[in-house]
């Protein structure tokens, strides 16, 4: 699985930079395999969020607002302050009761949330990472009989 984004752009950085530095090869593996995985959870997270909402039915204008709420997140964690105030906790619980999410699911992705998820979730409402939102269609499977003399056919 290929991943792009800003994330991975960031991870590509970080790596380069560590192998100029010296950081022998061993440890080079293991910052990559944990910026990889880290990349990995964001992703899965941000879709799985934002699949959850649109599944449940949040509007335009809860995703907005969610959105709207994130970049704010991603500036106060990056000012070192907690993502979210009190009211905005509840403004998010809320988006997430709407969209038949529940209010320990909002409560854990409160907490959760840093400057790198922010900026995922952020770059997947914004359209400039394409994801597939909502609950794909069910297809049915229709079994015709088959005639004896296909059945016979078959066996030979």
């Amino acid at each position: 699985m290929r991943f792009v984004g800003s994330f991975f752009e960031f991870s590509k950085r970080v790596l380069d930079a560590a192998k100029k530095g010296g950081l022998a090869p061993r440890e080079l593996k293991k910052l990559d395999n944990l910026l990889t995985r880290t990349g990995k959870r964001n992703t899965v997270l941000a879709k799985g969020i934002l699949t959850a909402l649109s599944a449940g039915g949040a509007g335009d204008r809860d995703v907005a607002r969610f959105s709207g709420l994130i970049i704010r997140a991603e500036e106060r964690v990056m000012a070192d302050k907690k993502p979210f105030t009190d009211a905005e906790r509840r403004e998010l619980s809320e988006i997430f009761k709407r969209a038949y999410v529940s209010t320990r699911t909002a409560q854990w992705f409160s907490a959760q949330v840093d400057e790198l998820l922010a900026e995922e979730i952020n770059e997947f409402i914004s359209g400039s990472r394409r994801i597939d939102i909502g609950v794909p269609a069910k297809k049915s499977v229709r079994f015709e009989k088959e005639a004896p003399e296909e059945r016979k056919r078959a066996k030979i």
